[in-house]
């Protein structure tokens, strides 16, 4: 029930952050990785350098998040990949 209470209250973090940001915010879940993030929220996990690069400044290794960490997704941008970035563990 803790677990189902912690979610729903990441969630709507979420939702506020994005509704007072120009950019959306992503809250890591455990086990997540940067490819399955931009695979969710860019619609391609190849973008997932995007993620990091907008990031950097709390990503020091892009293979390591950590649950609860607060990700900014910037609304300008769109991931144009067409070919695979390097990989990346998931």
């Amino acid at each position: 029930m803790r677990r189902l209470y912690a979610v729903a209250l990441s969630a709507a973090v979420v939702a506020v952050a994005a509704a007072a940001d120009p950019e959306t915010a992503h809250v890591v879940q455990p086990g997540e990785s940067l490819s399955q993030i931009a695979a969710r929220v860019l619609g391609d996990p190849a973008c997932w350098p995007e993620i990091y690069r907008a990031n950097r400044d709390q990503i020091a290794d892009p293979s390591v998040l950590h649950p609860g960490q607060r990700l900014l997704i910037p609304e300008e941008l769109k991931c144009t990949s067409t070919e695979p970035a390097a990989a990346q563990e998931d």
